[in-house]
């Protein structure tokens, strides 16, 4: 099977003032779709793949959203909920970056004004360049002022074949080396999100359970360690992680990828809408990846028991905790869980996106290979079928 249409349509990248919500961005639109991003927050917030009737797989809240920079605690907490999640949840869509921790601020950071997930998801990001050449572009990134750092993210895309492509550059502006977690927050959200349906997998190994503070309805038995995909469930029995159930609930699980792997991934595919999604990255930037699933189970604004979404994150850093406590934590199943960024240097990730069309009856991803400029996409099952996509050498 080979992914992609072509078709007549000429790529090019543009600021757009409506993107989600009546909110600024910009769109690279190639012959096969588009790709959009939210200049409040960064976020990815748009992958549409014409062949697949231009369905987004990507999460959109079901609130309306503002751009995070314009959040106020007084005129907006009884809608979007106080700090320190009220400024990440009101400009929150889609793919976002948790950086340069993950998870919520402690005590005293809360005090001095920080919110969850770092400053990169809360603050307005600004263009560099912008290239409509051979392989249309945008860099785009922000500062971040409490944590001395530079963001940018270069995002590229092929003009006539479904695959993005991402660098992400770090660069440490103080004169002290810092621990820090690198989270790609990557959430799935309707139609294309969908019970007994939608396919989640990844190659994983160890996986853990959050502990059983997270959430007051889960369906898994919280800290409990387990093999990727099958879960101990709280009522007996075992929970496939690769589908959603039907119920009502939240939970959250870090899984290991297999350390044998020098390139990781993360998919979604739904076969009922045709559409598949990989997220393909090279292991030694990304070990872990965070599955959560809200179920129209969290009641306080603002999601008030109307949201349902798929969180498939890989990162450095298996659990949303405290800075101060991953540092504790130091390793879990003998694999780091953060990684130091050194005084007055850089560091860069890299990540590709690729879109396909899948048939009806697709069993979801065993494996995803990229050489000789060919990305391939092995499905699950007993008679696995492939998928292709052109693909240049990025990882």
């Amino acid at each position: 099977m080979k992914a992609g249409n072509r078709q007549s349509r000429k790529a090019s990248v543009s600021r757009a003032e409506n993107v989600s919500h009546g909110r600024a961005g910009y769109r690279i639109e190639c012959e096969w779709g588009r790709i959009s991003v939210l200049e409040g927050g960064g976020h990815i917030s748009e992958l549409m793949l014409n062949a697949c009737a231009g369905v987004n797989p990507l999460w959109v809240p079901p609130w309306k959203t503002i751009d995070p920079q314009k959040y106020r605690t007084g005129r907006h907490s009884r809608t979007y909920g106080p700090l320190p999640d009220g400024r990440l949840l009101a400009g929150i869509a889609g793919h976002n970056l948790s950086f340069d921790y993950f998870g919520p601020p402690s005590k005293d950071e809360i005090a001095a004004g920080h919110s969850t997930h770092g400053e990169a998801p809360s603050l307005k990001w600004g263009s560099q360049s912008i290239s409509n050449g051979s392989r249309p572009a945008l860099t785009y990134g922000a500062l971040l002022p409490g944590a001395q750092i530079q963001f940018t993210r270069e995002l590229s895309a092929d003009r006539r074949h479904p695959v993005i492509y991402c660098e992400e550059t770090a660069v440490n502006l103080s004169t002290f080396d810092r621990p820090i977690s690198w989270n790609e927050h990557v959430t799935f959200g309707p139609p294309f999100v969908e019970p007994k349906v939608t396919v989640f997998d990844m190659p994983a190994t160890h996986a853990k359970a959050c502990p059983p503070s997270y959430s007051s309805r889960p369906l898994i038995k919280p800290n409990v360690e387990f093999k990727w995909p099958r879960a101990p469930a709280i009522g007996g029995g075992s929970i496939d992680l690769r589908t959603i159930p039907e119920d009502r609930f939240e939970h959250y699980t870090a899984q290991l990828l297999d350390p044998k792997l020098k390139i990781g991934f993360t998919s979604a595919c739904n076969p009922k809408l045709g559409l598949g999604i990989v997220y393909a990255f090279r292991r030694a930037d990304f070990p872990w990846v965070g599955s959560w699933i809200e179920r129209f189970q969290q009641s306080h604004a603002p999601w008030r028991s109307k949201t349902f979404c798929r969180g498939m994150e890989f990162s450095t850093t298996p659990f949303a905790i405290p800075r101060r406590e991953t540092v504790e934590q130091n390793r879990l199943f003998g694999e780091t869980v953060y990684r130091w960024l050194p005084a007055k240097s850089e560091a860069k990730v890299r990540f590709m996106i690729l879109l396909f069309a899948v048939p009806k009856d697709f069993r979801g991803v065993r494996s995803v290979s990229i050489s000789r400029g060919i990305a391939r996409v092995t499905e699950a099952g007993v008679r696995p079928r492939r998928i292709t996509l052109r693909a240049r050498r990025f990882l």
